[in-house]
């Protein structure tokens, strides 16, 4: 689904680095300008000039590990002979890169025994994120930094893919059987760990993408349906669609909001192929409702990397990024993401069914909390409501806290003395 390449701008029609990227740091445009798939004579130039001034090079290495980019920091420095850069930050990039390539080549290797023995056992996969990514939209598997594995098998095999995979090595995060029926019935995914002498794969195992269970059935059936036969390392998988693709990695970088940089790298290279058909994606995200979240992703894309937009899309201006400096894990990320995910749903009736769900339903990290035999697995129902309830109350204390001017690391530091005091009494 080839793009109408004249259709196709940058969201302002203009280069980002003469406008929302202007307030950040010289320290923060040089990480953001050097991550780009693209650098066109103007960016180059700038970043000429960034490089032949006095820089805090330590700030930036810690700016660049935050994005998770350091890997194409030093790549794309090569074409600029390092000018300015300081021989000990040059060693420690060179470092990195050479780690990141090998991590990332076990990775595949491991990525590629897992796919062949689905295969074997006639199980349909779908490749997600991560390693695959680093293969079809960077084409280097050294410039993309990777956490784990991720591959969609259909909820009805998921139960035998899971065991498939534990006998080929891996641990699970719960031990409950009847853990294992739920997260298939009602959940997402499940996170299986190798260990492998000094190496260490996870897998997220998956049977769902955006909220699991019946809510997404019909959604799954379409993805399965679209999906396209693909090779990895001589292993036949699947792949999602262009438009699905696309949904996904720019649903998935609004999801995760300020710590999502490395998602929206991936989103900016998909703009940038051929395979996007503006569109359909676009009538697909309005049938959906996805819209808004779809707008961000992409309005994000443009502010900072001026990501080539197609219609509707490519009528939005650029903003300021307000704080470039701080993509960490927020104490609100879970009621953000969850928020994020009712959104998602169109009826009130589906939200409803969701939040009952996500309420009632015990899931690994209730088993992780706390094991239980399997004979009291039911005490997991009981449990579940209370944990949600005494989780919901902590992020209602830290948000009132930090209303009143407390930081998360004061709220934890008064945290820390209640629980001292308690101790004393």
């Amino acid at each position: 689904m080839p793009t109408n390449q004249g259709q196709v701008s940058g969201a302002s029609g203009q280069l980002t680095t003469d406008s929302s990227l202007s307030k950040l740091g010289p320290e923060d445009r040089l990480c953001l300008w050097l991550a780009r798939a693209q650098l066109s004579a103007a960016v180059q130039h700038r970043i000429s000039e960034l490089l032949g001034r006095p820089l805090h090079w330590p700030l930036l290495l810690e700016r660049a590990r935050i994005y998770d980019i350091l890997p194409l920091l030093f790549h794309n420095l090569h074409p600029f002979d390092f000018a300015g850069v300081p021989d000990l930050i040059r060693a420690e990039l060179a470092r990195i890169f050479a780690v990141n390539g090998l991590r990332n080549e076990l990775l595949a290797q491991e990525f590629a025994r897992i796919l062949r023995l689905l295969d074997e056992a006639r199980i349909p996969v779908v490749v997600l994120k991560g390693i695959a990514l680093a293969e079809s939209l960077y084409g280097d598997l050294a410039l993309r930094t990777c956490a784990d594995l991720d591959v969609l098998v259909p909820a009805r095999d998921f139960t035998k893919a899971f065991n498939l995979i534990l006998s080929s090595g891996y641990e699970p995060e719960f031990n409950a059987v009847s853990m294992l029926s739920l997260v298939a019935r009602f959940g997402k995914d499940s996170t299986l760990t190798r260990h492998d002498g000094e190496r260490v794969y996870h897998l997220e195992l998956h049977c769902g993408l955006f909220w699991g269970g019946p809510l997404e059935r019909s959604l799954l059936e379409e993805i399965w349906a679209d999906a396209h036969p693909t090779v990895f390392r001589g292993v036949p998988a699947l792949a999602l669609s262009a438009d699905w693709q696309f949904l996904y990695l720019a649903q998935h970088a609004a999801r995760h909001g300020p710590p999502s940089l490395k998602w929206l790298l991936d989103l900016d290279r998909l703009c940038r192929a051929p395979a996007v058909d503006w569109e359909s994606v676009s009538a697909r995200a309005r049938r959906l409702g996805w819209d808004k979240a779809i707008a961000s992703s992409l309005l994000a894309c443009a502010s900072l990397f001026d990501t080539p937009l197609g219609p509707p899309y490519s009528s939005m201006t650029p903003v300021q990024p307000r704080d470039a400096r701080a993509p960490q894990y927020s104490d609100f990320q879970v009621p953000s993401e969850v928020l994020f995910s009712l959104g998602l749903l169109k009826t009130w009736t589906v939200k409803a069914q969701y939040l009952a769900i996500r309420l009632f339903i015990p899931t690994p990290a209730d088993c992780r909390l706390m094991g239980l035999p399997a004979a009291l697995f039911f005490l997991y129902y009981v449990l579940r409501p209370i944990r949600v309830a005494c989780t919901a109350l902590g992020w209602l204390g830290r948000f009132v806290l930090s209303k009143v001017g407390l930081s998360g690391g004061s709220y934890r530091a008064v945290e820390g003395d209640l629980h001292q005091g308690g101790a004393r009494t």
